[in-house]
């Protein structure tokens, strides 16, 4: 009796184990096949590590392949692993002498218990300050090397228009933003098994190696760059203006060699931290009433249709009345008898307002408009910058009959930069057709070594020509053989045409109110502009935008230059404030590029 009880006894303790084996296994089972997915997970959260390798965002240079405008600079962050800290109270007075924390603040973030698994401390640590945090050797403490934009010149070139790339809020501007996707690059990873000490596991890495961004070599010119920033660093702080732009253009291609603008901001200091204002480039996001220097475009499209005779006159009196409107000379205190009966040249080379207001009413709306969209400045001109503003076509009144109508007083004014804004962009891009012969040419800020320069040949023309209309004078001798037109350029106007207009241009210069603008060993063509500012209801008093654009050596030109300071105080005359300039600007731009002598200086 006993000994069955036993051999139950012992059958039943076997099947118990089988049992309990049988459980094993299906939970085995269950976990490998039903729960292997989360499991592995886990498991690959607590051991699994995986890393991105930053790539570096290209350089942005000089037009000379080797100056950089925006670079990289390594640094560092310090990353707290807190399931590795074991002395959270060493680590804590390790850190603090390098990362500008107390010993205190640096303890209760990395005890928080709702502090992340990985927890960042600093950033922005300079690589020999992180290379003697890990001398430290404190365990759970880790350095993780970036790249973060960096800019050699701070706020002292072209801040606006090379344009910076913040990481933290991907806010970007100028070029920055524009060749994004060719300076970005993109990223490598490293995947790799750590132990519990958070040491890689040999033999666990697999890593992917980062494609660096490719460089942007843009057309500014680091030298001509530099001398715009001191000449309109001296005259925006003299004369305490609103904004100020000194811009300069080969016209022979539209390439942008120095754009230099007040207010600037240093971009190392947006990279880190993002946006602070003064980002707007007067260059193509401000549109003004440029004034005076409107009248040699006027007059160049209108005597090159034949709507304009050289020989006719117009009588100049002080000032002008139309309807209850009343137009003066800019400068009518200096001339209280008026300019009398003269041509275009002398309207031009007086800079009469009473004068070219006459021709724009003779022209008419309609060729006036023409004139204006035939040299661009209804329209974007297309650069390499965000944003980019399309200028501000003159005002009038709807007719049920004739559509758009213009009063008497609007094309007058406009016929003299007023009652349209145009951007400082638009207005170099219109100059430089009297400048290169006749060609409009695309403004670009990036080289294109596939774009070749060429000989120009004639190309479409744009002016619209009404019956029995054609060019007045030849198409191609001259300038436009020696100059090299960039091959994406077309006529506009006749060679002729612009070379009679260079001359007018040279006689402002030589005679008239561009005087100070004169060099002694080189030809300057030039017109200034002093125009009212606009604002609700009229015309404020007392603000001006004050311009001179010019370019040198006349005969066959190199360098075109803008100067515009808005709403100067004190004096505000073109002809004394950004004539100068430019005289300062084009003079040490012929002695930094070694230009030869045009002709002997002439003792007066």
């Amino acid at each position: 009796m006993e000994r069955g009880f036993g051999v139950k006894a012992v059958l039943l303790y076997i099947g118990v184990l089988l049992t309990l084996a049988a459980l094993s296994l299906a939970k085995v089972y269950y976990i490998q096949s039903a729960q292997s997915e989360g499991l592995e997970e886990r498991l690959g959260q607590m051991w699994e590590r995986k890393l991105s390798r930053q790539a570096q965002r290209g350089c942005i240079l000089a037009r000379d392949g080797e100056t950089v405008l925006a670079g990289n600079i390594k640094l560092a962050r310090v990353v707290a692993e807190l399931h590795l800290i074991s002395k959270p109270q060493e680590v804590a007075n390790g850190l603090s002498p390098f990362v500008g924390l107390s010993p205190e603040e640096i303890h209760s973030r990395i005890t928080d218990d709702n502090a992340p698994r990985s927890l960042e401390l600093a950033y922005d640590i300079p690589v020999e300050v992180a290379e003697q945090i890990c001398d430290l050797r404190l365990r759970g403490v880790f350095i993780r090397y970036y790249f973060q934009r960096h800019y050699p010149y701070a706020a002292d070139f072209a801040a606006q228009t090379v344009g910076y790339s913040c990481w933290k809020t991907g806010l970007q501007i100028g070029l920055e933003a524009v060749f994004d996707e060719q300076l970005v690059g993109t990223s490598g990873k490293d995947k790799f098994s750590t132990d519990r000490f958070g040491h890689i596991i040999p033999g666990t890495l697999k890593s992917k190696d980062p494609a660096h961004g490719s460089d942007l070599v843009s057309t500014l010119d680091a030298a001509i760059q530099q001398i715009c920033e001191d000449v309109l660093s001296s005259r925006f702080s003299r004369y305490r203006a609103k904004w100020g732009l000194i811009t300069v253009m080969d016209p022979r291609t539209g390439e942008i060699l120095a754009v230099a603008t007040r207010p600037t901001f240093n971009p190392n200091e947006y990279a880190r931290e993002g946006s602070k204002g003064n980002e707007a480039n007067p260059l193509v996001h401000y549109a003004f009433e440029p004034g005076s220097v409107m009248k040699p475009l006027v007059a160049a499209a209108a005597l090159d249709r034949g709507w304009l005779s050289p020989q006719e006159t117009f009588h100049c009196t002080p000032s002008l009345t139309i309807g209850k409107y009343t137009i003066t000379e800019a400068e009518h205190d200096r001339n209280p008898a008026g300019f009398g009966d003269i041509p275009i040249h002398n309207i031009i080379v007086h800079s009469s307002n009473v004068g070219i207001a006459q021709v724009g009413l003779k022209l008419g709306q309609h060729r006036l408009s023409d004139i204006f969209s035939t040299f661009g400045l209804y329209e974007c001109t297309g650069i390499e910058l965000p944003n980019e503003c399309g200028g501000i076509r003159p005002k009038g009144y709807e007719h049920a009959k004739k559509g758009e109508v213009w009063p008497d007083v609007a094309v007058a004014n406009a016929a003299f930069g007023q009652g349209i804004a145009v951007t400082p962009l638009q207005l170099m891009r219109a100059y430089a057709v009297i400048a290169n012969g006749g060609y409009l040419v695309r403004p670009t800020l990036v080289t294109q070594p596939e774009k070749t320069t060429k000989v120009a040949d004639v190309g479409t023309l744009t002016v619209p020509l009404e019956d029995g209309e054609s060019l007045v004078g030849d198409t191609d001798s001259g300038i436009a053989a020696r100059l090299q037109v960039a091959s994406d350029a077309y006529r506009i106007i006749s060679e002729t045409t612009a070379a009679e207009v260079r001359a007018v241009l040279q006689e402002v210069v030589r005679d008239g109110t561009g005087r100070k603008a004169a060099l002694d060993n080189f030809s300057v063509a030039g017109k200034t502009g002093s125009a009212q500012v606009a604002g609700k209801g009229g015309y404020v008093k007392g603000k001006y935008v004050s311009s001179f654009i010019g370019f040198f050596p006349a005969d066959e030109p190199k360098y075109l230059v803008l100067v515009t300071l808005a709403e100067p105080r004190g004096a505000y005359y073109a002809s004394e404030i950004a004539a100068p300039a430019f005289h300062e600007v084009a003079e040490r731009i012929a002695m930094a590029k070694e230009i030869p002598p045009e002709r002997k200086h002439e003792a007066q």
